[in-house]
């Protein structure tokens, strides 16, 4: 029955693309001393009950107290290996969500993570914390941008800890800079009001709703864009064009692109990459490209180019189309940022952290194999 309504409600909320894109987002319940949570790789949208992940909440108590390596590959390796064998037997080789510590803490029965892009023009915004306080009626728990996984847990646990003996209740709502919200609730209905109060607070304050209609774009130079890029990445490579009107805002200076052009939250980093290239025309497109694979070792997915908008490129049709819906989100990002302040993308470190996280390397490794 719990697993039941689990797959139910990760389905209705992961089919909504204003609210989970690709593989983002995860989701829990728990039965006692048993939890259930999203098996990283999967989709919300169309996991079954199978793609969740049987896991003993008292020995993902036990990770909060072991001491483990400041460094972070041995640390995230350690942390890894117990929370595998905190799998309860017969759950094979399904790998728990890396969240799956900071589900168990949270006291309620249901447990809703999401990173939708209106949420996400406040947490990635230079005001963000404030702009909450005000907007948000609820008491919640405001966390700044740190290393997701065991980090974020460790910290988690003490708000959580500190929010309970402050208001004598459980906390129900967690905001994380460049990363998302999490909901928790002992209903599956209650999550959907404190989803949905979240999501009306923030939108109330909105001054500008970013706008994908179809703009004015170069023809001629876009078309000039296209060869350009098959002859760097080859003839057989899958192209997704946007000339939206937002697309062509940020594609208009050096300056407007920049304000995209470094990644908002983990999943832009997972599906764009970590670094976007900028040009003027079809002529300084490859010199662009050229830049990007010598500074960072990779030809990048994005390619903004002015008056055209921008190209998303890979090798698959899927890759492609995934990493211009990820294009999108960090542009709407950018524009509700404006309404708190500012865009505020990811800190270099933090972005390094994630790039190179096997975590994040096995996720997208999926994803690509993904038919």
């Amino acid at each position: 029955m719990i697993l039941d309504e689990l797959t139910a409600f990760s389905n209705f909320y992961g089919s909504n693309e204003e609210l989970v894109l690709a593989g983002g987002g995860n989701t829990s319940a728990k039965d006692g001393n048993v939890m259930y949570v999203k098996a990283s790789g999967t989709q919300l949208a169309t996991i079954t009950p199978d793609g969740f992940v049987a896991m003993d909440r008292a020995k993902l108590a036990e990770t909060l107290t072991k001491a483990y390596p400041n460094e972070d590959d041995a640390r995230e390796s350690a942390v890894l290996a117990d929370l595998n064998n905190a799998r309860l037997p017969g759950q094979g080789s399904k790998r728990p969500s890396v969240e799956t510590v900071l589900h168990s803490l949270f006291e309620q029965k249901y447990v809703l993570h999401l990173h939708p892009s209106l949420v996400n023009g406040l947490t990635c915004s230079r005001q963000g914390r404030a702009a909450a306080q005000k907007l948000l009626r609820r008491p919640f728990i405001w966390v700044d941008a740190c290393k997701p996984g065991y980090v974020l847990s460790k910290i988690c646990a003490d708000e959580l800890a500190r929010f309970k003996a402050e208001t004598g209740s459980p906390c129900e709502i967690v905001l994380l800079q460049n990363h998302g919200v999490f909901v928790a609730s002992e209903t599956v209905d209650g999550l959907g009001e404190l989803l949905n109060e979240v999501l009306a607070s923030f939108r109330a304050a909105v001054v500008r709703e970013p706008d994908f209609s179809t703009g004015a774009f170069d023809g001629e130079k876009a078309e000039k864009c296209f060869a350009a890029i098959r002859k760097i990445y080859g003839e057989d490579c899958v192209i997704t064009y946007e000339p939206s009107v937002e697309a062509l805002r940020f594609a208009e200076t050096p300056d407007a692109a920049q304000r995209v052009m470094r990644p908002f939250t983990p999943d832009h980093i997972v599906y764009c990459k970590q670094y976007q290239a900028y040009g003027f025309c079809d002529g300084c497109l490859p010199g662009a490209v050229q830049k990007c694979l010598e500074e960072h070792g990779y030809r990048p997915k994005i390619i903004i180019i002015s008056g055209c908008g921008y190209f998303a490129v890979d090798e698959t049709a899927k890759g492609s189309q995934t990493a211009a819906a990820l294009f999108d989100d960090a542009m709407k990002i950018a524009a509700y940022a404006e309404s708190f302040g500012g865009e505020l993308p990811m800190s270099e470190e933090l972005a390094d952290f994630i790039a190179n996280w096997e975590v994040e390397s096995y996720r997208q490794k999926l994803h690509e194999g993904e038919a």
